[in-house]
């Protein structure tokens, strides 16, 4: 909204991963789960509707105490330093008992490719006891001869898709994790790139919503679309989330934004904002009412009060009033009482205003 809260309705953001491309731990959302009692961070975070930028903030607003903090840290992938890349000592011993001393063999993609492939990115229960040798081979010609004699094309040489994408992070390669084939039914066609829906990416949805090839995608849900895919890895920019909306600049370029600490709240009477913390103590006193009144920039300011039609004369008649106990750290307590002695004010026995420095 104006005041640069997240209100955006469920219906505008279903149909895409506004977090595509993030990395769990250190650009990806922090959300607090409170049966682990600690916050985590997901490439794919469905049904959170409390989140934060930091794991810092998430622990103080929902846990409190020392031990959030560390405990969110250790829960996901380390990242993003060479050292911590997948198939170094250090990723494997932070991994997730799930992920831990996992080995690259052959086994079926029952979901999906319905064909052997080769990799680590099998189902975790695979491991389990009694699995291990009817699903994980080290032969290719093993497992094929097992579970899919009449293919020809046996082994698949395409690896499969993560059926836990959220321990993609764990053992992709590269990392992070790679772009999918994916359907997109606003178009009725399979798009390419990592911006799918999220719940695409978890719950065990990937096996059936998650492609590495197009005419997996396109041959499962629209078979008869003349324009399937519709975008593909030539059109698809990996990188990281971050490189989204910023590129790679040097730090001293003009293109980085010089961040304020300002505060602007709205004078009905003057028909603008004034730049300052000089307000009323009632617009803090709630946070319905600090969300109102309150705003980080004059635009939202000036939109949400005096309307689209007045922003441009909102904007250049800006008040500038006084920072108490702020950044203007020569102000006084007789510099806020001569400012606020300058304003006007109601008389309500004469009934009109008055400017005379003698308001109570």
């Amino acid at each position: 909204d104006n005041n640069q809260q997240c209100y955006t309705p469920c219906t505008e953001a279903i149909n895409t991963n506004p977090f595509a491309g993030c990395s769990p731990g250190w650009d990806c959302p922090w959300f607090p789960d409170t049966t682990a009692g600690y916050c985590k961070s997901e490439m794919h975070p469905t049904q959170q509707y409390e989140i934060y930028r930091t794991a810092k903030e998430c622990c103080q607003e929902n846990f409190g105490g020392s031990t959030c903090l560390q405990k969110s840290q250790d829960s996901h992938a380390p990242f993003p330093w060479p050292i911590h890349f997948p198939g170094t000592p250090e990723h494997r011993q932070d991994s997730p008992d799930s992920e831990v001393h996992r080995q690259t063999f052959f086994f079926p993609d029952l979901h999906n490719k319905l064909n052997c492939v080769q990799g680590r990115n099998y189902e975790s229960w695979m491991l389990e006891d009694g699995f291990p040798e009817h699903y994980l081979f080290i032969d290719g010609d093993e497992c094929c001869d097992k579970w899919y004699p009449t293919e020809t094309n046996c082994p698949d040489s395409e690896p499969a898709v993560n059926p836990e994408e959220e321990h993609a992070a764990w053992y992709a390669d590269p990392y992070p994790n790679a772009g999918y084939f994916f359907p997109d039914f606003t178009v009725s066609s399979c798009g390419f790139g990592t911006d799918y829906p999220s719940w695409f990416g978890s719950n065990g949805y990937e096996k059936w919503y998650l492609f590495r090839t197009a005419s997996e995608c396109c041959t499962k849900y629209f078979p008869t679309s003349p324009n399937c895919p519709y975008e593909d890895q030539t059109s698809y920019e990996p990188g990281y989330y971050w490189e989204s909306y910023q590129n790679d600049l040097p730090n001293d370029s003009d293109a980085y934004p010089v961040i304020r600490n300002d505060t602007f709240y709205p004078d009905i009477s003057a028909g603008t904002c004034v730049n300052g913390t000089d307000y009323p103590d009632w617009m803090l006193s709630d946070k319905d009412f600090e969300r109102m009144y309150l705003y980080k920039e004059p635009d939202g300011c000036c939109k949400f009060w005096f309307g689209e039609a007045a922003l441009l004369p909102c904007m250049n008649s800006i008040i500038q009033g006084v920072y108490v106990n702020g950044t203007n750290s020569n102000t006084t307590d007789s510099d806020i009482e001569a400012e606020r002695l300058t304003k006007w004010y109601p008389a309500i026995k004469g009934n009109n205003c008055r400017n005379d420095q003698d308001m109570p």
